[in-house]
């Protein structure tokens, strides 16, 4: 019966009973875990004080540990015995090719359980422990882990060493994500990766606000089979702007500047600039992105920079390969037509995603009212500075969109996916527009 559970496992929440995790909860999740023999992937994204759970799963998962110690500190006689009672080395899972563990809370004692897993190639830590982090180095170094995938964010224990360690001894790394690890910098980051010689295909990293933004065409290691580059952006702060001669944000402009530089001679499939705080990419950076990987770029994910309608259709027409656009259209929706006008050009984008910041009808409503209520004398007679700077995508918007799009399948703003579909209405087959609400991106 067991053996045709999923091969894949994700534990978000975790039931309390008095103030503790529900013993019937702990009872069926290692029972399912025990008794799936196949089990590919575990993924733990649950805050909270029930590392002692983790820890017996852990155990089951990696092989070879024979049976825990029956009682430590922080973990109920109960529940201990309960594990012990139907654990034995020939139920630990072996198979194992995928762990995701989100803020573990393993002391550095229970951590040395991770040193005992299998053949995993793909690990992601994110806010990990101390132990935990020990414990990923120590388990890479002995064993030699055919890893492929490494992701660790949000961390402080992570440092050069620490991470020169792990990736001199994962060869076959493909993908590699350090994301907000405060002891590494950028340049740190790109020296290991040149020392090692990593044929990595995929890269994500963060750009700190005091990072050297100079140094990045110096430093960014050259990486001929990168395809796939993401990078968290937390741009610096801006000087008061002077709109009569210079652009609003020209400390970010001249990071963007850096960064495609840095980055002119890859063969770029798919790229991601997620920035912290709002900013803007002017016209001439945008022409200069499509020159430099307009040929190849498959996937451009912007979130939290603005283009002007007029940038964005030029990424239409010109990024031929153009499959997946992601970028903010609820600040250019005066101009849409501009876009309309250019998806015919996009012949094989089949999604578009707006990234613009979630508008709500409460506020959309009180900013209309405040504008539509009588003004002082004194007040300025310009209603931008009243008017919601984003708004909604509509219903028809969406659907003259992905009416232009040669292949255009699916329009996704505001939590809602807006799809192509046809229709047999009065003896002949119209095109409809379907949604259905989906997760904030």
């Amino acid at each position: 019966m067991h053996r045709s559970l999923s091969a894949f496992s994700d534990i978000r929440a975790v039931p309390l009973y008095k103030g503790v995790p529900h013993p019937q909860f702990i009872r069926a999740s290692i029972h399912v875990v025990k008794h799936t023999p196949g089990l590919a992937s575990f993924s733990w994204a649950t805050a909270g004080l029930y590392d002692s759970l983790l820890l017996n799963i852990l155990r089951i998962l990696a092989p070879g540990n024979g049976t825990p110690n029956p009682i430590r500190a922080g973990t109920s006689t109960e529940n201990t015995c309960m594990f012990n009672q139907h654990h034995d080395l020939s139920n630990t899972n072996s198979q194992l090719l995928r762990l995701s563990l989100t803020e573990d809370g393993l002391s550095s004692t229970d951590a040395h359980v991770l040193q005992r897993l299998g053949p995993v190639e793909h690990m992601a830590l994110h806010k990990p422990s101390l132990g935990a982090t020990r414990a990923l180095v120590d388990w890479i170094t002995s064993v030699g882990p055919p890893l492929s995938s490494l992701t660790i964010s949000n961390t402080y224990h992570l440092d050069s060493p620490l991470l020169t360690r792990i990736l001199s001894n994962t060869p076959k790394l493909k993908s590699l994500s350090i994301t907000n690890c405060l002891r590494i910098e950028p340049c740190s980051l790109f020296s290991i990766i040149t020392d090692t010689s990593l044929p990595l295909e995929s890269l994500t990293f963060t750009l700190p606000r005091d990072a050297e933004y100079d140094s990045l065409g110096a430093t960014f290691p050259s990486l001929p089979t990168l395809r796939h580059l993401s990078v968290l952006i937390e741009p610096p702060s801006e000087p008061d702007p002077d709109r009569h001669t210079t652009t609003t944000d020209p400390l970010a402009q001249r990071l963007f500047r850096h960064l495609l530089k840095a980055i002119r001679n890859v063969d770029l499939y798919s790229l991601t600039l997620r920035l912290a705080s709002h900013r803007t990419l002017s016209p001439k950076l945008v022409n200069g992105l499509i020159t430099t990987h307009g040929r190849t770029l498959r996937r451009l994910n912007l979130f939290k920079l603005a283009l002007s309608a007029y940038s964005v259709a030029d990424v239409l027409k010109h990024v031929s390969n153009l499959e997946q656009l992601s970028l903010e259209l609820g600040g250019v929706l005066d101009d849409l037509d501009l876009i309309i006008e250019a998806l015919p050009a996009a012949q094989h984008l089949h999604t578009l995603i707006d990234t613009s910041p979630t508008v709500t009808t409460t506020t959309h409503d009180r900013d209309r009212n405040r504008w539509r209520q009588p003004q002082p004398p004194h007040h300025s007679a310009d209603p931008k500075p009243l008017r919601p700077k984003f708004r909604a995508l509509t219903r028809a918007q969406a659907g003259l969109l992905l009416e232009a799009g040669p292949v255009l399948a699916n329009v996704v703003s505001q939590q809602r996916n807006w799809a192509k579909e046809y229709v047999w209405t009065a003896g002949r087959m119209e095109l409809a527009v379907s949604m259905r609400k989906v997760r904030a991106i």
